[in-house]
C-alpha cells in the first residue's frame, strides 16, 4: 500500500466520510461498503504503526463530519489510545438527536465495546 503523509489521510478520509454521510441518508448501500472497505485498509495501516495511526485519528477525531468523528472514535477505543475521550465524543455524538442514524452508530459502538471489553474494526 502506498506510503501516506498525516494531511492525505485526513483528505481520504474527508472524502469517503461525505460519500458515506450522503450514502447512509439515501440508502446508497454500494457506495456506503465501498468507502468503509477504503478506510479499513487505512486502518489496517494504523495497526502496524501505532505513531502514524496516533497521529492520524488525533486529526480525524476533530473532523466536521460525524462520520469521519464516530469511526476515529472507534479506532481509539479498538487501539486502546485515548480511550476517555473517545468515549466522550462517542456519548457526545449518541446525544445529539440532530444526528439521527449516525447517533444510534455511535450509541451502538459504545455499547458494543462495553459489552465486550474491546472493540473490531473489521
Amino acid at each position: 500500500m502506498k506510503k501516506y503523509t498525516v494531511d492525505e489521510i485526513i483528505e481520504v478520509y474527508e472524502k469517503s466520510g461525505k460519500l458515506m454521510y450522503d450514502a447512509t441518508l439515501s440508502g446508497d448501500y454500494k457506495t456506503n461498503n465501498r468507502e468503509g472497505k477504503r478506510l479499513t485498509q487505512i486502518y489496517k495501516m494504523f495497526e502496524s504503526d501505532n505513531e502514524f495511526g496516533y497521529k492520524c485519528i488525533d486529526g480525524l477525531i476533530k473532523s466536521e463530519n460525524v462520520v469521519i468523528r464516530t469511526k476515529a472514535a472507534a479506532y481509539c477505543l479498538s487501539l486502546n489510545y485515548n480511550v476517555d475521550y473517545a468515549i466522550s465524543v462517542l456519548q457526545e455524538i449518541a446525544e445529539n438527536p440532530d444526528n439521527g442514524i449516525f447517533g444510534f452508530n455511535a450509541e451502538m459502538t459504545l455499547k458494543v465495546w462495553r459489552k465486550n471489553g474491546y472493540l473490531k474494526i473489521y
